[in-house]
């Protein structure tokens, strides 16, 4: 996909953004981290899914490519820098806030140093061979797909 001119970004208030989350779906990729047979979630402190622990990721940016949203999510949120990446699925996530239609990659990183960003407490790597019961049924759902790959 041809990447489009970087603009100005221009934002919008806070309000027109809560109707337009009402009534359209959100766009975002999600970045499935892999380093040493664990997998990398991150302990969100906003909405949705506040307290849970989940992926890196977020919107995808106008006239951003998926790969250039996912590059930009992982550093702005773990100050790791991508190497590979591979589709995992595409996902259709309604919560109680918004409704998201979610990239998620299977994705190789740099090795590093987490660095939390604002947005989350705290994050661990779960071993892939004991991962925690419990998490939010989305997790599990990725986790499950992740566990189909034959090659991760």
């Amino acid at each position: 996909m041809p990447t489009q001119p970087k603009r100005n970004r221009v934002f919008i208030e806070q309000a027109l953004f809560e109707q337009i989350m009402d009534c359209l779906p959100i766009a975002s990729v999600e970045a499935v981290i892999v380093q040493d047979d664990a997998l990398l979630v991150m302990k969100r402190k906003n909405k949705p899914v506040m307290g849970e622990w989940w992926f890196p990721g977020g919107r995808i940016r106008r006239g951003e490519s998926f790969e250039e949203a996912l590059r930009r999510e992982i550093k702005e949120e773990t100050g790791l820098d991508l190497v590979s990446f591979e589709l995992l699925n595409v996902y259709c996530r309604v919560f109680a806030e918004r409704h998201d239609i979610t990239i998620a990659y299977l994705c190789r990183v740099k090795r590093g140093e987490v660095v939390l960003d604002g947005e989350h407490s705290e994050y661990a790597f779960f071993p892939l061979d004991n991962i925690p019961v419990g998490l939010h049924p989305c997790m599990a759902e990725v986790i499950a797909d992740l566990h189909s790959k034959k090659h991760f």
